[in-house]
């Protein structure tokens, strides 16, 4: 902004100078000779004059720039061609001697545009039209007509220009636009037409509707431009050999890949089974549509199945024969399932998916499929076959995550022996996982069962990472929607290519952070993992540890042995399970004897109070001066939760009958929060600046509609709701509230338990101002969900009171103050001067029969116990993994180097400089690569040891 300030003080000049180019030098004299200056070179540095003589001569090696000729009044655009400019080939420029007067290469059609001074081209047959980052230009190019010269589409690529065609070629596109166009394409998503548009543009910008359309040709010339530029990079120029499935393509420099970056023969008897795994993350995206081409029959494939997109005939023939078999889900509806239900009209393809390694986030070779009707498990079983087929030979393990593996992963075994296009590596197993944000739409079970946080050898790794790599792929997919098949493949294949090779030149920074990371996450977990042991007894500790042992051995035959590190105990019912169990009892109960739906209505109810909760809470916190966004914020939420209470208050006849809209008992009853409870967590610590009046809480709250009574049985009154008729609704709705106070209550015990362990591990160890900032941060996060849950019990035992549930109130007692305190005994119940202490009563009150034993506590200890050994086991793994990655990272760039090493001796030795100087140019790329990942992660591990 500071530059901005300054530059508004500057513009006028800068102004008057730009205008000021516009016109010729006072002298106006020829910057070569000292002839009169008539063409100005808008390519050369300055924009210098030229004569006619000069301007051609001095451009004889500059054939695109663009220049504009001096009317007497103002500088024209026009051309090189204009003047006489000629570009002769085969002879340093020079004109062939063998070329006569009488040649002429002719196009009976020419270019159908008008020859004039609105456009700078030339409207002659003879001429060639050249496509460049400058724009288009008409030039007149003789070719050597020489005994045993090229043929002139090779005389054309010889100099740099690539011909659209192959006989008397009237069109070329030079190198440096085709390079131009490829990378706009990668980094901006630029499309074919939008990109040519601009060179018309660029051509003039006034009239480029003018400038004729090669737009076709571009297309056409930029896959060919693709594919031998593939070939090139991959060494098939040098091996005369057509390239195999997957070949075309880069894969990670951190992976293992045996022949690769490392040999199974020298694998080190103790590294641990897990260090050498393929692990792999699979996902669908459904951006990447495809139309149904208009004329299949005449699609020309140049790299089928040789980038990342499997050949075509054989995925074919393995959906021709797969049974697509829909089976039912034990866990929750997902949406990759939802989708396999997916519209395919006017779609061949409906998106595409496939395999990344998990832990760098490479797109796998030969791994990626077209979806024909969403992502269907036939579809990610070729593509998950064709992943570890890859590079696998001698790894036995692999680590896949998958948005609905605990499904997915079921039946795989049996589906791969069913079909002969399906292959497995003989001997590997495969680990299923479920990525970190998914899994939280599963069920609870599904977590520990295949979250990375729980499998051995996982090290740190979300599962998530295909998610990023899609973007890239987004931003192309609408321009190769209504591509031919084979064309989009192709762009699909140099998008996934390059986003590996931008991964590959990366690598060393990304190894580099994550093992500065794991260092750091070691000391931490470690530190975690001894404070919490230090309070537990031996035997206790060995058994724990067994306990885990055994089931992580497990897992993969039994998933649910992983469910030690849940709480084992039973729970008191849930209000959703109370919910369900009065749903499923109304069709025992005789008609008129209960309300139908009821229960769903009074649920809903309760929600509709504990937003009110929430929203009350936050109200009171706002201050004596909120802020707009502040104030925006309570505004939005106050008007969804008005239309909420309008639509379950208009559907409150349906169950309390038509004496509901006459009753006005609700009228003028607010709701009030509990100061009791506000206190008794110390919320005063979220609004440090709110004077004393502020915090006389026991007094009405003067919003709406947070404040407004909701007509439930509680409200209403059990005398009132007898005379309407509805008894039922009492009773329903105090089965609903004792749930709804069990998760309350459960909510309580969590946070406090949190909390504690909090104080323990974290704020009474931070060393530092900014450690000790996260750590507060952190309680007091903990501290607003505990206020929250505890404001929420006081209303639901308020109510209990009201339905005269005398019974249930002797259980669900008044939270007293000293009971949501984070004591000593929570965290460490084995602490010394702890024998004789005792949780509060809520503690036990969770535990079915009403146990006065501190087992729940207990049991989280040992959960907690179990999840710390965890995550102190997964950090280890990472530093011992990422070291080994920087070794596979460096043998693979230096792999690659011995590659092209030997291509050069070989063109070396047939005496072929133009393939000799290509592989050393590669050979050094790749050398340079592995002394910057060598020099990069000695100097990282050599700072990791100091700091030790």
């Amino acid at each position: 902004n500071d530059y901005l300030r300054e530059w508004q003080y500057k513009t006028e000049d800068y102004l008057d100078l730009l205008l000021r180019r516009e016109g010729p030098p006072s002298n106006r004299m020829c910057s070569v000779c000292p002839k009169d200056g008539v063409y100005r070179c808008h390519g050369c540095m300055g924009e210098p004059l030229f004569c006619t003589h000069c301007c051609r001569t001095f451009h004889s090696r500059m054939p695109f720039h663009r220049i504009s000729q001096w009317t007497g009044g103002f500088f024209e655009d026009t051309s090189l061609t204009k003047i006489g400019f000629e570009v002769h080939l085969g002879h340093a420029g020079e004109p062939c001697p063998g070329l006569t007067d009488e040649w002429c290469d002719t196009d009976d059609e020419g270019d159908q545009f008008t020859d004039g001074p609105w456009i700078p081209l030339v409207n002659d047959p003879q001429m060639t039209m050249v496509v460049d980052t400058s724009g288009l230009h008409s030039m007149m190019i003789r070719f050597c007509q020489c005994a045993g010269a090229l043929s002139p589409d090779m005389q054309l690529f010889e100099t740099g220009l690539f011909p659209a065609s192959f006989t008397s070629p009237k069109t070329a596109f030079t190198f440096a636009v085709l390079d131009d166009f490829l990378l706009d394409n990668l980094e901006c998503g630029t499309s074919a037409m939008n990109y040519y548009s601009k060179l018309r543009r660029i051509t003039s910008s006034v009239f480029p509707h003018l400038v004729p359309d090669r737009y076709r040709e571009l297309m056409r010339v930029g896959r060919q431009w693709r594919q031998v530029k593939q070939l090139k990079w991959h060494g098939f120029g040098h091996e005369k050999r057509k390239p195999k499935a997957g070949e075309l393509a880069l894969f990670c420099p951190a992976c293992p890949q045996p022949g690769v970056n490392l040999s199974m023969s020298d694998r080190n008897g103790s590294d641990p089974a897990w260090l050498y795994s393929r692990s792999l993350v699979m996902d669908g995206n459904f951006k990447a549509e495809h139309l149904h081409p208009t004329n299949p029959t005449d699609e020309v494939a140049l790299t089928d199945g040789l980038g990342f997109m499997v050949s075509d005939a054989q995925y074919k023939m393995h959906l021709s024969q797969a049974q697509d078999i829909v089976q039912r889900s034990d866990c929750n509806n997902h949406r990759a399932v939802n989708q396999a239900n997916a519209s395919r009209h006017r779609l061949e393809a409906t998106g595409i998916g496939g395999c990344a390694c998990a832990r760098h986030g490479c797109f796998v070779p030969h791994s990626m499929v077209d979806f024909q009707k969403g992502e269907r498990q036939m579809n990610m079983d070729y593509a998950l076959c064709q992943a570890l087929g890859y590079n696998t030979d001698g790894i036995d393990r692999a680590l896949t995550f998958y948005d609905i593996n605990c499904q997915y992963n079921k039946h795989l075994s049996k589906r791969i022996e069913d079909s002969p296009y399906l292959d497995l590596p003989w001997g590997m197993e495969i680990i299923p996982g479920i990525g970190l944000w998914h899994v939280h739409g599963h069920q609870d079970k599904c977590y520990v069962r295949y979250a990375s946080n729980f499998i051995t050898g996982a090290a740190r790794i979300d599962g998530e990472i295909m998610e990023t790599l899609w973007a890239p792929l987004n931003i192309i997919s609408p321009s190769a929607r209504g591509m031919s098949t084979p064309h989009r493949k192709e762009c699909l294949d140099f998008q996934m290519n390059d986003c590996n090779f931008m991964k590959m030149i990366r690598i060393s920074k990304f190894l580099c952070r994550k093992f500065k990371e794991a260092m750091q996450g070691v000391q931490d977990s470690r530190h975690a993992f001894d404070r919490l042991s230090e309070t537990a007894e031996d035997d206790t500790l060995v058994k724990w540890e067994a306990e885990a042992t055994a089931a992580e051995d497990d897992r993969l035959h039994n998933p649910s042995s992983m469910d030690i590190y849940e709480v084992q105990l039973t729970k008191a019912p849930t209000r959703k399970q109370q919910e369900l169990h009065l749903l499923n009892r109304q069709a025992q109960w005789p008609a008129g004897e209960i309300h139908r739906g009821a229960a769903t209505w009074l649920a809903c109810g309760m929600t509709l109070e504990e937003v009110q909760v929430a929203l009350l809470i936050d109200v009171n916190k706002l201050g004596k001066r909120p802020t707009d966004n502040q104030k925006l914020a309570i505004a939005r939420r106050c008007d969804r939760l008005q239309g909420q209470l309008d639509e379950f208050v208009r559907v409150a006849p349906t169950f309390l009958g038509n004496e509901f809209n006459s009753c006005d008992h609700l009228d003028g009853m607010t709701v009030m929060l509990d100061a009791t409870e506000l206190d008794s967590v110390g919320s005063s610590s979220e609004a440090p600046d709110r004077s004393d009046d502020e915090d006389q809480r026991n007094i009405s709250v003067e919003f709406n509609p947070e404040t407004v009574v909701i007509p439930l049985p509680s409200n209403i009154g059990i005398e009132r709701c007898a005379e309407w008729g509805v008894s039922d609704l009492v009773l329903q709705e105090i089965s609903l509230r004792e749930g709804q106070a069990n998760d309350a209550l459960h909510a309580v015990r969590v946070n406090l338990a949190n909390k504690a362990v909090l104080f323990r591990t974290t704020v009474r160890s931070a060393k530092s101002q900014a450690r000790s900032t996260r750590a507060w941060a952190r309680v007091h996060s903990v501290d607003r969900v505990l206020n929250l849950n505890t404001q929420i019990y006081a209303k639901c035992r308020k109510q209990l009171i009201n339905l005269g549930a005398d019974d249930l109130l002797m259980k669900y007692r008044l939270l007293e103050k000293a009971d949501l305190k984070a004591t000593t005994v929570v965290a460490d119940p084995n602490a010394r001067g702890q024998r004789n202490s005792t949780l509060a009563w809520f503690w036990s009150i969770d535990v079915e029969g009403d146990s006065t034993s501190n087992d729940w506590m207990n049991e989280f200890y040992r959960v907690h116990w179990l999840r710390t050994l965890a995550l102190r086991n997964r950090w280890e793994e990472e530093l011992l993994l990422v070291g080994r990655e920087m070794t596979w990272t460096v043998a693979f760039f230096m792999h690659k180097s011995q590659q092209w090493v030997r291509r050069m001796q070989e063109a070396d030795a047939k005496d072929i400089i133009g393939h000799r100087c290509c592989a050393a140019r590669q050979a050094k790329m790749y050398l340079r690569l592995s002394q910057h990942a060598e020099d990069s992660f000695e100097r990282t591990k050599g700072v990791a040891e100091v700091a030790e």
